[in-house]
């Protein structure tokens, strides 16, 4: 069997040897000898795809303009919009956040109270300071927790308005460290808020997602009450030391415009005073009693007489 491209016979019926013949396409070559080879074909590519980058010409590169991988440049400028869209992301979730709602959407007039009760359960430093405030100023405290949540709660998704009213509420615990409130109370508020606030959801959920959820948004709230919190007492000692300043430099202000009259009055009495040498000076203007003084008496008649012998 074989084709009409090629066709080899070596051997007549006879023994005899006989010429190859070889069809290469349509062209017949006809007398070779046995022991000669066709040299081999070089294919030459007939489509763009396979001349693609040799036959095409270069281009020439100017020394004044470079070029610049496009691919590199659009990668990076993709990297910086996601940096820039992860650090504008909101840290809790948006099923978090629609949890807490939910949450808050339950009674919750008591939560105040509920938190600073628990807190001095836990706590006993927090215990003496919260029995010390009077009635009126315990309701104020309870009253601004619970305003604290309900309003960060409500802005949940604004973080700017979450972190302005969480330094505000911090802004006023500077005045209860008279009674004895300290910076390190936040941490059990902290901690007894998470709890109550996740009692708000009545098992709805399960307990481990309101439990995670409430600990994101209470860490971030409480992380900025701190903040106001130092802000407010920086501030106090910035005011005080200034105060101070101000007080000492006008006393020096006043003691340096009263020197010099004193210095002048003293100049003055120094200069009236006698001094040591002075004493000499002084005894011809001061009578002397004791002395003989007779050069200015009258002559005596004795005198008189032995002067006339």
């Amino acid at each position: 069997m074989g084709s009409d491209s090629s066709k080899l016979q070596n051997k007549s019926t006879n023994g005899t040897p006989v010429l190859d013949i070889k069809v290469v396409g349509k062209r017949r070559l006809s007398g070779t000898p046995p022991d000669q080879t066709t040299p081999p074909t070089i294919k030459v590519g007939a489509s763009v795809s396979f001349n693609e980058g040799f036959l095409t010409p270069k281009k020439k590169l100017s020394p004044d303009r470079l070029e610049v991988g496009r691919s590199r440049s659009g990668s990076s400028c993709s990297e910086r919009q996601g940096s820039f869209k992860n650090k504008n992301q909101h840290p809790i979730q948006t099923r978090n956040r629609q949890l807490i709602q939910s949450c808050f959407q339950n009674p919750h007039e008591a939560i105040g109270r509920k938190i600073a009760k628990r807190t001095a359960e836990k706590r006993s430093e927090f215990a003496k300071f919260y029995i010390a405030l009077s009635k009126e100023q315990s309701d104020d405290f309870e009253e601004q927790i619970k305003v604290l949540l309900k309003k960060s709660v409500a802005n949940i998704d604004f973080l700017d308005e979450v972190q302005r009213l969480a330094e505000e509420f911090g802004e006023k615990y500077v005045q209860y460290r008279t009674i004895g409130f300290k910076a390190d109370f936040f941490a059990a508020l902290a901690d007894a808020t998470i709890t109550e606030c996740a009692f708000l959801d009545n098992a709805v959920h399960p307990a481990h997602q309101t439990l995670s959820a409430f600990s994101q948004f209470i860490t971030m709230v409480f992380s900025s009450v701190r903040d106001g919190f130092y802000n407010e007492m920086r501030r106090l000692r910035r005011t005080s030391n200034s105060f101070s300043t101000g007080s000492n430099s006008s006393c020096r202000r006043k003691k340096l415009s009263s020197s010099p009259a004193d210095s002048q009055y003293d100049g003055f009495t120094r200069a009236a005073s006698p001094g040591a040498d002075s004493r000499l000076s002084d005894d011809c203007f001061t009578p002397s009693y004791g002395e003989d003084d007779g050069f200015l008496k009258p002559p005596v008649n004795s005198m008189l007489a032995a002067r006339i012998c």
